[in-house]
């Protein structure tokens, strides 16, 4: 089956160009599961794809001072993504 999404995204810190996130991996639906992030800002320039891991923390970099961000974790496996773990932060 398709994973379920990521549980308790949190932020573990902050710059002026980088946020950093955690999670819990939801039930990986039986099958090797890695996590897809995209932060998206207004007046920010769209990321130009979204970053991938198999671990459960990355930072994301390269973006603009003191500006909100809705950023989305999805899990995904060889059947699919998961529905989306939200978080708005700002950088510093």
């Amino acid at each position: 089956d398709r994973p379920d999404p990521p549980r308790a995204l949190r932020l573990s810190g902050v710059s002026g160009t980088s946020l950093s996130l955690s999670w819990s991996p939801g039930f990986d639906g039986g099958l090797p599961q890695h996590f897809l992030l995209r932060a998206e800002g207004p007046d920010a320039p769209p990321p130009p794809a979204a970053l991938v891991t198999s671990g459960f923390s990355l930072t994301l970099g390269g973006l603009r001072p003191a500006t909100p961000y809705d950023v989305t974790v999805r899990a995904r496996n060889a059947r699919g993504d998961s529905a989306p773990a939200r978080l708005r932060a700002v950088t510093s």
